[in-house]
């Protein structure tokens, strides 16, 4: 008979000064408790990023810790999902293995996401969380290839008072194509991928109503450029000064993957990046799962209903 496992079987230890964790004594592939698993989402809640070590799981597994989150984002990209339309391909080699070429437009997108971004923000309802497990990591020798993190929650208590209220009004436009104005060999997005992502505009300072109403800063690097309520030589160049603020080391953790290891990120209050490696030399491949966001990014001037600010 198979026991579900209780809270005091696994430890937890802090990465950073700031944020992010690793769980350890956990078995990811048994049943879990529903203690273990709300001291996993207090874990996570706290750390924003936390990474379960020594896991060994199959897409079921997987796939069953991922619903325990929510509902799961369908991607629209069909020749980067893996067996199911649930999971994402975050390789430079294909379903079957086969190491790709730099120039394969299924590598160009991880080289889009080399860019600090937040997963789906492209989305009118934008992603909850991302999980990711390693299947095929860099041996030790290769340099590159962490997943770096930046605290958005941090970024944002670090402005000046002056700065917070420049940004207060601004919202920055996010849209799937931005890939191709990067990486103009990329194929052109397909009317289905058009239909199901089209461009929204999120606040630039997020209000976060379960955490009592803290905020964060809100963008990316690799879904747009634009600020909504400003020209666009302004807008571009608030952008690129907040991809250099947002790279500062005293908001970042870097994650030097291990095998079997299982990563979960808060996408609300983090951007992640990968960092550049040999892809021509080195095979490196993960599996990712997304948990759906339950409602609109919200900012310091929109009407949060009752039933979220209750929660």
């Amino acid at each position: 008979m198979t026991h579900a496992q209780n809270a005091q079987q696994f430890r937890i230890n802090p990465l950073t000064e700031s944020f992010g964790a690793e769980i350890l004594g956990l078995d990811l592939a048994k049943p879990i408790s529903d203690a273990t698993f709300a001291a996993i989402q207090e874990a996570f809640q706290k750390y924003h990023v936390i990474c379960f070590r020594d896991q060994v799981m199959d897409e079921k597994a997987h796939l069953d810790f991922t619903l325990r989150w929510g509902e799961l984002e369908v991607f629209p990209e069909e020749d980067k999902t893996t067996t199911a339309n649930t999971f994402y391909n975050v390789a430079n080699t294909s379903r079957e293995g086969e190491h790709l070429s730099e120039d394969d437009p299924r590598v160009l997108f991880q080289k889009v996401n080399a860019r600090w971004h937040t997963d789906s923000s492209y989305r009118y309802v934008p992603s909850f969380a991302s999980v990711m497990y390693s299947t095929e990591i860099l041996p030790d020798e290769a340099r590159g290839g962490e997943t770096e993190f930046s605290n958005m929650l941090a970024a944002y208590d670090a402005l000046s008072d002056a700065d917070k209220r420049r940004f207060e009004p601004l919202h920055m436009v996010h849209y799937y194509e931005f890939g191709r104005r990067l990486y103009p060999a990329l194929p052109p997005i397909t009317p289905f991928e058009r239909d199901a992502v089209p461009p929204v505009s999120h606040p630039l300072v997020r209000v976060h109503p379960d955490r009592d109403n803290q905020r964060s800063l809100f963008f990316t690097v690799n879904a747009g450029n634009e600020i909504s309520g400003m020209s666009l030589e302004e807008g571009q160049a608030l952008h690129k000064w907040l991809d250099e603020y947002a790279s500062k080391p005293e908001f970042m953790y870097s994650h030097r993957w291990c095998e079997n290891d299982l990563v979960m990120w808060d996408n609300r209050v983090l951007l992640h990046r990968a960092t550049h490696y040999d892809m021509a030399k080195y095979r490196r491949a993960f599996r990712r799962t997304t948990v759906a966001g339950n409602g609109p990014a919200f900012g310091p001037f929109s009407l949060i209903p009752a039933a979220v600010t209750s929660k």
